[in-house]
């Protein structure tokens, strides 16, 4: 990289881009299965050995779905609601059940709840973030969007031109990365840190507070960057030593003149995810997380053992 990385990625030198692929350029743009930096960008297809809620992620029509549980479905707005496969079953919407979330002032985000027709069986609903991760954080990922062509790509990248020119070269190039396959779809994982919080961006769906992480040349890691297809997908980041979905993934931050960056992942590009934190109360009023309904259920239990313990 010959000083890419240095250059400001947001104002005239960038671009946001939604990872969904119909939508146009018009908007930024929406992402596929997470971009992994291995040597063949393939594999990671099942769950990671620390497995933060995998089965819990799904495709949702062209992006991807997180079951929180109790039959609701969270995704981001710009995807929409109807019917999500897990784990190789596919769940459908319940008519009239769509809820968007709502920023304090009554703005909408880029956030959609709904609810299933029928509780997936077996799959276990996941835990809401209720702080931002901090800067650096470790974080996994998981998208249903893009498969990644195995070879780097290399590019010249002329920043004397408003866009930038990007000239894609044998070896020896400003800028490198990896093209996305156009055809072909992989639910996926791969990991990364948090590199920022707390900027408010605008998708054209709704504003939000987000949190990023940033697309590093980590030879055999498995890096992660969202693509096209991604959009809805799960950040997970630990509370101690437990799993909790603390960011959903909206849109990503190419270049000036980078060729198509809702796909193509280049090292120095970001993905902005929903930070979620500050939607808990609105989520959790939907859905009771795991403890509150093992709490209610042993509640239950009890009231029913004195009822029949009391004398006749």
């Amino acid at each position: 990289m010959c000083g890419l990385r240095a250059a400001n990625r947001r104002g005239t030198a960038s671009v946001l881009w939604l990872l969904c692929g119909l939508v146009t350029a018009l908007w930024p743009g929406a992402a596929p299965a997470v971009i992994i930096q291995t040597t063949t960008g393939t594999g990671n297809t099942t769950a990671p050995s620390d497995d933060p809620g995998w089965a819990a992620v799904g495709f949702r029509g062209i992006g991807t779905g997180i079951y929180v549980g109790d039959g609701w479905v969270l995704t981001a707005a710009h995807v929409g609601s109807g019917p999500i496969t897990l784990s190789g079953t596919t769940y459908f919407a319940a008519a009239g059940t769509d809820v968007r979330l709502t920023n304090a002032g009554g703005s909408v985000a880029d956030l959609l709840m709904y609810r299933l027709t029928t509780v997936p069986v077996g799959i276990a609903g996941v835990a809401i973030a209720a702080t931002t991760p901090a800067l650096g954080t470790a974080v996994t990922m998981i998208g249903a969007g893009r498969d990644r062509q195995p070879n780097l790509t290399q590019w010249n990248v002329n920043q004397a031109t408003s866009p930038w020119t990007w000239t894609e070269v044998a070896s020896g190039g400003d800028a490198e990365g990896y093209k996305a396959n156009m055809g072909s779809r992989s639910l996926r994982w791969g990991t990364n840190t948090i590199s920022g919080t707390g900027e408010w961006i605008d998708d054209g769906f709704g504003q939000m507070p987000s949190i990023v992480t940033t697309f590093d040349s980590l030879p055999g890691t498995a890096e992660a960057q969202a693509s096209y297809g991604d959009s809805g997908g799960a950040v997970f980041a630990k509370d101690g030593s437990s799993w909790q979905l603390a960011g959903l993934m909206v849109v990503v931050d190419g270049y000036s003149g980078q060729p198509d960056p809702g796909s193509n992942a280049v090292f120095g590009n970001v993905t902005y995810s929903v930070d979620l934190a500050p939607y808990r109360p609105q989520i959790v009023a939907l859905v009771p997380e795991p403890s509150a309904l093992v709490l209610a259920t042993l509640g239950g239990l009890w009231m029913v053992v004195r009822w029949r313990r009391r004398p006749r």
